[in-house]
């Protein structure tokens, strides 16, 4: 079995995880301002994505160029893999090629130290992406565990380009934002992924 095989359901029999849901996790987070090329290529562009309506469209005029803006602003600090293999537990199931991972340094042509999974939505379906996400930062976890201990959350995210939805894995538990942020407004989604590894300050949570 491979990520792309596992539902949510599976996910929480397989690995005894606990899912919280209907939580606003991220909404504090400020945005970050996105490069002016990045964000006139994705205004002028999120059109003909739809349009095409294929997921290597998407991937490629929407994904794509916000998550290599992510890393540039990294500048040296942020690690990122495009369609990496990631076999942590072959006889779990958790192995296979991820969509995206952004992780901490060194930049390598192999993941040393994941932070966030990126899965593209199969067939537009955001909410049916999220046990392939899951079970991708299930195997994140353990990856750390034995090689960057001091890594204890994983963060997720699944996208079809237009949509993107957060997710964070601390231990078994796995909580879904409920919000879906829109590429209508790259710089809220730059925020949350920049937050995510540490690269920009996130605002004081509301009492």
């Amino acid at each position: 079995m491979a990520y792309s095989s596992f539902n949510l359901a599976r996910v929480v029999a397989d690995f005894g995880i606990t899912v919280q849901s209907g939580l606003d996790l991220f909404g504090h987070i400020p945005p970050v301002p996105v490069d002016s090329d990045v964000a006139n290529w994705l205004a002028q562009n999120r059109g003909l994505a739809t349009t095409i309506n294929t997921e290597k469209a998407r991937s490629e005029i929407l994904v794509s160029p916000l998550l290599v803006a992510a890393w540039r602003v990294g500048q040296g600090q942020l690690a990122f893999y495009s369609g990496v293999a990631f076999d942590v537990a072959v006889e779990a199931g958790l192995t296979g090629v991820c969509d995206f991972i952004f992780g901490h340094p060194p930049q390598l042509d192999t993941v040393s130290a994941p932070v966030m999974m990126i899965t593209e939505a199969k067939n537009e379906s955001i909410m049916g992406g999220l046990g392939q996400c899951a079970a991708a930062m299930v195997a994140a976890l353990r990856f750390n565990s034995t090689r960057n201990p001091e890594v204890k959350t994983v963060y997720g995210c699944v996208t079809n380009g237009d949509g993107w939805k957060f997710l964070r894995l601390t231990g078994t538990v796995l909580e879904i934002d409920t919000a879906e942020y829109l590429i209508a407004n790259p710089d809220r989604i730059l925020g949350v992924i920049l937050n995510f590894v540490g690269l920009a300050p996130a605002a004081p949570a509301a009492a």
